[in-house]
């Protein structure tokens, strides 16, 4: 019964061995593959970085609109993920350049009145709460700060096209209860 035993224990043994060699050359199969929309994913992201640096460049005196309309044809193409050309220009807005700031801020607003999606992107990616910290810091420059005043005043109030994101109407009546009319600096 021992020698039976132990047959059966060197029998389930070589089936988990093939079992196990098998699985491994799934495994890595399906690695690979995995590997590979990584790697697209982080290529694309990658593209939009690089296309926003290059529109809120801290060298650049003005907004560069041919970039910026080259981003805005390319997420309309289905070229460039919208979440992820958002999620580059949210990293702009919280930068410490005032110059990259606001340039991203430009760029935001153009996008968002070019592409479709980018309303809700700017919602799910919160770019709205940044907005409103570049708001609330006094150290922020007053170009900047106006900008992000009136693109979350255009948003809040533009109910047409807002009707199912709130969010965007609810900044704004919170930012015009917490900030008197003298908060708004005149350009």
């Amino acid at each position: 019964m021992s020698e039976n035993l132990m047959g059966r224990v060197n029998a389930l043994g070589e089936r988990l061995k093939i079992g196990g060699a098998e699985v491994g050359r799934k495994m890595s199969a399906g690695m690979s593959s995995v590997s590979f929309k990584v790697k697209e994913f982080f290529q694309d992201s990658t593209h939009a970085d690089k296309l926003v640096g290059e529109a809120t460049s801290e060298t650049l005196h003005h907004p560069h609109w041919p970039i910026i309309l080259h981003l805005c044809d390319l997420v309309n193409g289905d070229q460039l993920n919208t979440a992820e050309v958002v999620r580059a220009i949210k990293k702009r807005v919280v930068s410490k350049s005032h110059r990259t700031q606001y340039l991203a801020l430009v760029l935001l607003e153009a996008l968002v009145k070019n592409c479709d999606k980018a309303f809700l992107e700017v919602a799910t990616e919160r770019v709205l709460d940044e907005m409103v910290k570049l708001v609330d810091d006094p150290c922020t420059f007053v170009h900047t700060r106006n900008k992000a005043l009136m693109m979350i005043e255009a948003w809040g109030e533009s109910t047409i096209e807002l009707r199912y994101l709130p969010v965007y109407s609810q900044t704004y009546k919170v930012l015009s209860q917490l900030h008197n009319p003298s908060y708004i600096y005149v350009q």
